[in-house]
């Protein structure tokens, strides 16, 4: 009886990674980073356990807060996709209306028929910013999980071999990740000051 021939390392397929077995040192690292949400996590990381590659996956949290200024990956610490979707969506309205300034229309009081008129954009313009708006909640919802498991992996890897002891290690895992409702608070202030400024300053 012939014996068929080994296949080479690269051709013989791997069995399916998964999630960290419960408790196990790599899920209580996962779990000190991402916080107390790490079961809800846990569930949505898998495809990325299976796969380290991008795959989309959808977070409501981050998709519905890219409105105001994506918050969200404030909140969980994620400072340069938060930049990018604070930006991004202007920069994107900019591109598609091919200019910076606002046309504005004036309306009816909607309180007062007899008052002053009311100025609001007009309606093109805010379909262009609303599809904008819409293609950014996307990306933010279908990404945020993946970028969220990327930096949790990155920190577990830069910090586990560099602690004395488990207990040190999640105690910095601890620190470098779960969330921060201060740098929400300060981020918004930050924003709003700008955006209040930027009107003053259009104002002139």
């Amino acid at each position: 009886m012939t014996v068929p021939p080994s296949l080479p390392s690269w051709a013989t397929p791997k069995p399916a990674a998964g999630p960290p077995a419960p408790d196990s040192p790599l899920d209580r690292q996962f779990a000190a980073f991402v916080g107390p949400r790490w079961p809800l996590y846990r569930r949505k990381f898998a495809p990325f356990f299976a796969d380290a590659r991008f795959q989309p996956t959808w977070n409501w949290s981050a998709a519905l807060t890219v409105p105001v200024f994506g918050l969200w990956f404030l909140y969980r610490k994620l400072y340069l996709p938060f930049v990018f979707f604070t930006l991004a969506p202007g920069v994107l309205l900019s591109v598609l209306w091919g200019s910076d300034e606002i046309p504005m229309r004036q309306v009816p009081h909607p309180l007062d028929p007899n008052g002053p008129a009311v100025q609001l954009p007009t309606a093109d313009f805010t379909l262009v910013g609303l599809g904008a708006v819409l293609t950014f909640v996307v990306l933010a919802g279908g990404t945020a999980n993946f970028l969220l498991f990327r930096r949790a992996t990155a920190a577990i890897r830069v910090v586990a071999p560099r602690s004395p002891d488990a207990e040190g290690a999640l105690s910095l895992l601890r620190r470098i990740g779960g969330t921060s409702w201060r740098a929400v608070l300060i981020g918004f202030a930050v924003m709003l000051l700008l955006q209040l400024m930027s009107g003053q300053t259009a104002g002139r």
